[in-house]
């Protein structure tokens, strides 16, 4: 780009569909705009060349995008009908979230690392060129840096629960409904659509994922309710663990063998959801691409910061029950010292599971920054880099 592959300077793209104002600077090149950024929210697009000494080839996420891409289009020269240059690393940078905060701050996920030296940046397009395209790159890019961060803290949920449940309640099951896997696919075929094609189709399922997704949402209200009952109505001073499991247990009649399971199914519904709004709002301002990328953030915040409000109900109900004190149910004449200390030890699995519930479901940190790399290989393809 700017004539060159090597060139190491970047571009700012304005992300509120205006044009971009270039000035004329020395020589007729591009004045580099104050501050570094142009007035408004803006996308930093910047490169360097590919180094096949580096980690890249072992940070690809997600399936290769073809040459003919909506990714691969945004991100060439504007006129070349060749695609990006081959042979570069990309990195888009943008300032804030645009309303998806609430998902990226339970999400976490690591920062790509940054280029070597400072890039010049410079603003493209000018007064009659039209909206600039930046918002529909950087929309991409928003989606695409919030998957990579909620599948990585889905995975480390996953398997910290399974892990937590292997080591204290053998006997429980996580079985998860056959809805949230088909949603996971349906999730993942919407956002390479977006990538390839700039929409979501019919094909990708994503209709009877929302459907799904809707059912298994009210479902988890219902048992998050009916578990928050059970806790606010537990003694402080000691509560009854046979007691306190059956209780858990009779909410939705799972049965206790099943609520770690419920836990976590409760978890992936809400997160699928908050994936799928983000998804779906996408797909709608990229049909319009004479919006501004602001114009996301009405369309999800509201929604996302739901999601992820019930998603800190569970965090809390977990850390609640987990420093709740178990005791010992006693029976008439006394009991076997045998049998009290195996309920004690079960007690003190139970405290154990809870938190580590608790710790699994915890938010994981996040920079406030959306940065996302993608590879131009030297077939023409795409590949997205996953955060170090």
């Amino acid at each position: 780009m700017l004539g060159h592959p090597d060139d190491p300077r970047g571009v700012v793209l304005p992300l509120d569909g205006r044009p971009g104002a270039a000035g004329t600077g020395q020589g007729g090149n591009p004045a580099p705009a104050r501050n570094g950024t142009p007035p408004g929210p803006a996308l930093l697009l910047s490169w360097r060349p590919a180094d096949p000494r580096s980690t890249d080839a072992d940070r690809p996420w997600g399936a290769t995008l073809s040459a003919s891409s909506e990714l691969a289009r945004r991100l060439a020269r504007p006129g070349s009908s060749r695609g990006p240059e081959r042979g570069l690393t990309f990195r888009l940078t943008l300032p804030e979230a645009f309303g998806a905060e609430p998902l990226l701050t339970l999400a976490g996920g690591a920062t790509a690392p940054g280029h070597p030296g400072l890039s010049a940046v410079l603003p493209v397009g000018d007064a009659a060129s039209g909206p600039a395209p930046g918002a529909g790159l950087g929309l991409l890019a928003l989606t695409v840096a919030a998957e990579i961060a909620a599948i990585g803290t889905q995975h480390r949920v996953v398997d910290e629960l399974t892990s937590a449940v292997d080591d204290l309640a053998p006997g429980c099951t996580l079985r998860l409904d056959s809805r949230l896997r088909a949603a996971e696919e349906s999730l993942r075929d919407a956002q390479t659509e977006l990538l390839e094609h700039g929409a979501i189709t019919s094909g990708a399922g994503l209709d009877t994922a929302v459907a799904n997704l809707a059912v298994l949402r009210h479902q988890t209200h219902a048992w998050i309710s009916g578990w928050e009952r059970v806790a606010a109505a537990a003694d402080p001073s000691g509560t009854g663990g046979i007691g306190l499991r059956e209780q858990l247990g009779e909410v939705g009649r799972l049965g206790w063998d099943r609520f770690p399971g419920a836990v976590l199914g409760a978890y992936l519904a809400l997160v699928l959801d908050a994936r799928r709004i983000l998804l779906t709002a996408a797909d709608h301002l990229l049909r319009s691409p004479n919006r501004p990328l602001a114009a996301l953030r009405p369309l999800v915040e509201s929604d996302l910061s739901g999601r992820i409000a019930d998603v800190g109900r569970l965090h809390r109900l977990a850390t609640g029950l987990s420093v709740l004190p178990l005791t010992v149910r006693k029976r008439s004449g006394g009991m076997l010292p045998h049998l009290i200390a195996d309920q004690a030890a079960t007690n003190a699995r139970t405290q154990a599971l809870f938190t580590r519930l608790a710790n699994a479901l915890r938010p994981a940190p996040w920079s406030g920054q959306v940065v996302v790399e993608v590879q131009s290989l030297e077939s023409g393809e795409l590949q997205v880099l996953r955060p170090v």
